[in-house]
């Protein structure tokens, strides 16, 4: 049996840096899934072992913590395990570690895993095989919570049509492309001096090809908001993100 741990290694390439030099969250936020595909693929209940059986991974809620950002042409290593699994939904931990072996972030994820053809949930626990793999591996994150709808005023941040480059295997809006929308409705100047210190996301419904969606955002205090994707009246996603002062070190 393989380790219960999974360690991959990724470039933060420069091409996909932004304009202070360091890795965006939309491209930590890859590397995350893309270390908990491998991980999963390697011990059989990964993408290949799920779509011969009809079913598939979907992303429920995440919220990754960065206490610095790393730079381009660096290295990190993303280490990942699954902490805990019941019936609806399977929780996945990652800590990412720079190329010195500091460790500058975590996140944990909540899945679930729907039938292709119904898009209605399974049961977690009648895969054989996987709780083998559960590890009590202390994360220094909470346990995920779900995310309040807005109370205070809202304003209209940003909107977009659902295009070609959006949209997943599965025909749907891509996971990372909610992140990516989402940090793209804060101003520049505000990268300047902070950054996203927490993101919080709770996927509630798909997003598909050629919809108009629109984000509404609402201040909860200074430097901590919640957006809202939605669809219509609908609320199809929603976030929380906290800024700070980047860290001295």
């Amino acid at each position: 049996m393989l380790n219960t741990v999974g360690s991959y290694t990724f470039t933060v390439d420069a091409y996909l840096s932004d304009f202070r030099g360091k890795a965006t969250l939309p491209m930590i936020g890859g590397f995350l899934l893309q270390a908990a595909s491998k991980h999963a693929e390697e011990r059989g209940f990964g993408y290949s072992a799920m779509t011969e059986k009809g079913k598939t991974w979907v992303l429920s809620r995440m919220h990754i913590q960065l206490r610095e950002y790393p730079t381009n042409e660096t290295q990190i290593t993303v280490n990942t395990w699954v902490t805990d699994i019941n019936k609806l939904f399977t929780e996945r931990c990652f800590s990412i570690q720079d190329q010195d072996g500091k460790e500058v972030g975590y996140a944990r994820s909540l899945w679930a895993a729907l039938d292709v053809e119904t898009r209605k949930p399974i049961s977690i626990l009648e895969m054989k095989g996987l709780n083998e793999y559960v590890l009590q591996k202390e994360c220094p994150l909470e346990a995920i919570s779900k995310i309040a709808q807005p109370k205070g005023d809202s304003k209209l941040a940003g909107g977009f049509t659902v295009q070609y480059s959006d949209i997943d295997i599965n025909k749907h809006l891509n996971s990372l492309k909610y992140i990516e929308h989402f940090v793209d409705v804060f101003p520049i100047e505000m990268y300047h001096d902070k950054e996203i210190r927490h993101f919080h996301i709770n996927y509630l419904f798909e997003g598909h090809y050629s919809e108009k969606l629109q984000i509404l955002e609402t201040e909860n205090e200074p430097d901590s908001f919640t957006l809202a994707m939605k669809n219509g009246d609908r609320t199809i996603c929603l976030a929380k993100v906290e800024w700070s002062k980047p860290s001295s070190n």
